[in-house]
């Protein structure tokens, strides 16, 4: 039986940079590496947060509570803006002018957010954030109107402190804090063989330090020397062999992104399962380790919104990154193909 997910070690590195953070920051911009996507987006927010008298944040109402937790950090009252189940922006003019940032986001690499509303902000002062731990790899992955951006390299490759925090026009007001010395002590033992097992005290530590917390030189270099070509090459051909061999209706799951359009590079294949526990199950018992992106977070209230409400209670992330080759795909779609959903779900 095969083995499939889980933890990452360190990301095999070339000996030439790879030109990724120059490609992103403009001339007059700047871009720092920080421990975590976390404090990167904290570490935007307090600069947004220098000028910002109405500190208002649009943010979607299907996310992480760790990218919301810096926004409260920063003291900005949320306005929640709604996801569809094809992962799609629904965006409310009438807020056009209380918010003061809006906070952007390209779900597992896929871009589906209105443009027009986000050009709609911008004419209107509007500060556009995005986070683009899911997008950074994609073509577009960073939309050309947006101020700040911040993401994560951890969802893409093993790196201890994979963030990075980008500011377009100008640099930052202030240096970010020195890295929490236990906390990347964590994260590099993540990366060893028996990495999994210090995970939850490393994600748990962050949830109570994390501020504006810079990285480390090891982490940079792994980032500016992964070989990003081969990551998006193979991610892209793991993900159309799944599309490719799964049937045409397939029982009890279905994917959220049916069709991989040119330039988009996926970090996980996505799924909603009918009965997801069910699901889970039968595919860890079959070797394949899945995730849950995300559970429902203290800030968020989905009374009257079935589509989030959906979208938390089925959706989850098979594996297709650069570890797995051909034959991890042609076994991990012969699972999803032999699944039978229990009789309840169907």
């Amino acid at each position: 039986m095969k083995k499939i997910g889980g933890s990452f070690q360190e990301e095999p590195t070339l000996s030439a940079e790879n030109g990724y953070f120059e490609e992103i920051c403009p001339p007059g911009g700047d871009l720092r590496l920080m421990m975590s996507g976390r404090c990167g987006i904290y570490y935007c927010l307090e600069d947004i947060a220098r000028t910002d008298t109405k500190k208002v944040a649009y943010v979607p109402r299907y996310t992480c509570e760790t990218v919301l937790a810096p926004f409260a950090k920063a003291g900005y009252q949320l306005r929640f803006y709604g996801i569809d189940r094809d992962m799609r922006s629904v965006f409310d003019p009438a807020v056009l002018e209380e918010i003061s940032v809006l906070s952007l986001c390209g779900y597992f690499g896929f871009l589906n957010y209105d443009r027009d509303f986000v050009r709609a902000c911008r004419e209107r002062g509007v500060v556009i954030f995005e986070d683009v731990t899911h997008s950074l790899l994609s073509d577009g992955g960073i939309d050309p109107l947006c101020d700040y951006a911040a993401g994560s390299f951890r969802k893409w490759m093993g790196v201890s402190c994979g963030g990075f925090a980008l500011k377009r026009g100008g640099a930052f007001a202030k240096e970010p804090l020195p890295v929490h010395r236990r906390h990347l002590e964590l994260r590099q033992a993540l990366l060893g063989p028996a990495g999994g097992d210090v995970f939850w005290e490393g994600e748990m530590l962050l949830r109570r330090i994390f501020d504006s917390c810079e990285g480390d030189p090891r982490s940079e270099y792994v980032m500016r020397h992964a070989d990003l070509d081969h990551i998006r090459r193979q991610r892209r051909e793991n993900y159309a062999a799944l599309l490719s061999r799964l049937p045409a209706e397939p029982a009890g799951f279905r994917p959220v992104f049916p069709v991989l359009p040119e330039g988009i590079v996926p970090c996980n294949f996505t799924v909603y399962a009918d009965d997801r526990q069910h699901f889970q199950t039968c595919l860890a018992d079959s070797g394949i380790r899945t995730t849950a992106f995300w559970p429902l977070g203290p800030l968020v209230d989905l009374a009257g919104c079935p589509d989030e409400q959906y979208i938390y209670d089925h959706v989850l992330s098979i594996p297709c990154d650069q570890r797995r080759d051909e034959s991890d795909m042609a076994y991990t779609a012969q699972v999803l193909a032999d699944y039978v959903p229990p009789r309840e779900a169907v």
